[in-house]
C-alpha cells in the first residue's frame, strides 16, 4: 500500500465459549489482557469479547448470530484456501431433551477474527496445508504488523 493511503481501523472480535475449564479460562484472560495492551499501544483500534455456545445443531434455527459468524468465517476460509477444521467440526451428539442423536457444529473454545474496516482479514484458529494458526499467532501478527508499518514510515521519512 502506498504511504499516502490510510488503511481502515483494525479491530478484533474475540469469541469465547460460555463455560471453560480453568486452564482455558486463564488462557482467555491472558488473551484479553494482550488485546487490551495492543489497543493501548495503538496496534489495535478496537476489540470486543463475545460469549458463544459450545455447539449448535446443524439443522437448528437458534443462535442465528453465531451461525452467521460461522458462515462468514467459512466463506473467508474458502476464499483464502485455508480450513477451519478441526477447530470447527461436526459431531453426532445425543440430546438429553429429545432423546435423539443429532449432528452439531462444535466451536473452538477461543476464536479471534481480525477486521480492517468491514473486511475480514483473518480468523484463528485455522489450518493451511500442514500448518495451523493459533489465536496467539494472530496476536503476534497484529503486534508485528504495527512494528513493520513503523519501520516502513521511518524508512520513507529518512529517504
Amino acid at each position: 500500500m502506498p504511504a499516502t493511503e490510510t488503511a481502515g481501523e483494525i479491530r478484533a472480535e474475540l469469541y469465547v465459549r460460555d463455560t471453560l475449564p480453568t486452564p482455558a479460562k486463564r488462557c482467555s484472560q491472558t488473551i484479553i489482557a494482550r488485546l487490551e495492551r495492543l489497543a493501548a499501544d495503538g496496534d489495535l483500534g478496537a476489540y470486543s469479547v463475545t460469549s458463544w455456545a459450545k455447539r449448535l445443531p446443524i439443522g437448528g434455527t437458534s443462535e442465528t448470530d453465531q451461525r452467521d459468524r460461522y458462515n462468514e468465517f467459512s466463506h473467508w476460509a474458502r476464499e483464502n484456501g485455508v480450513r477451519l477444521t478441526p477447530f470447527f467440526d461436526t459431531r453426532e451428539c445425543y440430546s438429553m431433551q429429545t432423546g435423539e442423536k443429532r449432528t452439531e457444529l462444535v466451536f473452538p473454545a477461543i476464536c479471534i477474527a481480525i477486521y480492517e474496516g468491514d473486511e475480514l482479514q483473518t480468523v484463528a484458529p485455522h489450518a493451511a496445508a500442514e500448518t495451523a494458526e493459533s489465536v496467539n499467532d494472530c496476536l503476534d501478527w497484529l503486534a508485528d504488523r504495527q512494528t513493520d508499518e513503523s519501520i516502513q514510515r521511518t524508512t520513507l521519512t529518512a529517504d
